[in-house]
């Protein structure tokens, strides 16, 4: 920062008297100079920081007008994205039910979004469609602007906005920790009582039973963390949390998830029983 040092200008009055043959006496005062009165430049302001977008959609998105069907977004901070769809039928042979996982990169002066899918289940729905997209976060609301129709221009339709999952105990998205880096494990949990499952394995196709995600409800006993779940749609097959087995879901500290299943139904968890899952980063 600049320093300024303001001078002060002394004045001196000085009076010359002279003397003359004639009866009056005449004197004169010089003026003295006028202070220095110019303001210093004043230092920069600095402008606040722009929000980052791309940090403000990290994190797990559920539409607010889905009150009977499933549409939730979960960006990740690798800029990896998986996106669940499941409408009033809720039917597996309905070809925009299913979900979705890929990369997505965010223009942060615009909100551009863009998303290149690696696994694509759920037909047109999702991100996965060329169609102009964008995102921006407005009082705690994720707000997606997409132009379906790719006329050039927002209609009221193609505005949605989705209501952000806070990671709170048990609540919000995890990713499985033994999960290869070509592989996605996850689950989600929702304050609604619902959750969702989805799995990929390394080798992504389409046509594998396994590969895809399940939706359901759960139940959690305070006592001895039992979980209980009951399906709504199920199209992984015997992966994921449909099958009935006992199950247990213990939280710490909000950041680590550990799912006991007694997968071989021999009345004990297993060493190997044992499901460990992190939040996403």
């Amino acid at each position: 920062m600049k320093s300024f040092k303001l001078t002060l200008l002394a004045m001196t009055a000085i009076f010359f008297l002279q003397g003359c043959n004639d009866d009056n006496d005449s004197s004169s005062t010089s003026q003295p100079d006028k202070p220095d009165t110019s303001q210093p430049d004043k230092p920069d302001t600095p402008k606040p920081d722009q929000p980052d977008i791309n940090t403000e959609i990290v994190g797990t998105w559920s539409n607010d007008d889905s009150s009977s069907e499933l549409s939730t977004i979960v960006f990740i901070d690798d800029e990896a994205y998986v996106q669940v769809q499941v409408n009033s039928s809720q039917s597996t042979s309905d070809p925009e039910n299913g979900m979705e996982w890929g990369n997505y990169n965010i223009n942060n002066s615009t909100g551009e979004l863009t998303a290149t899918p690696i696994f694509d289940k759920n037909g047109s729905s999702g991100l996965s469609d060329s169609v102009n997209r964008h995102a921006q976060v407005s009082n705690g609301k994720l707000i997606l602007e997409v132009d379906e129709n790719n006329d050039g221009v927002i209609d009221n339709s193609e505005t949605y906005s989705f209501s952000k999952t806070q990671p709170k105990g048990i609540l919000g998205s995890w990713s499985f920790n033994d999960a290869d880096d070509d592989e996605l494990i996850g689950l989600a949990f929702f304050d609604n009582g619902t959750y969702v499952h989805v799995q990929v394995d390394e080798a992504g196709s389409v046509n594998n039973p396994e590969n895809g995600m399940e939706w359901g409800y759960y139940t959690i006993d305070p006592t001895t963390k039992q979980l209980a779940t009951s399906l709504i749609y199920d199209d992984n097959d015997g992966t994921g949390l449909s099958e009935p087995r006992t199950r247990y879901a213990r939280v710490i500290g909000d950041t680590a998830l550990t799912i006991e299943a007694d997968n071989n139904q021999s009345g004990s968890i297993d060493s190997d029983e044992f499901f460990k899952f992190s939040r996403p980063s």
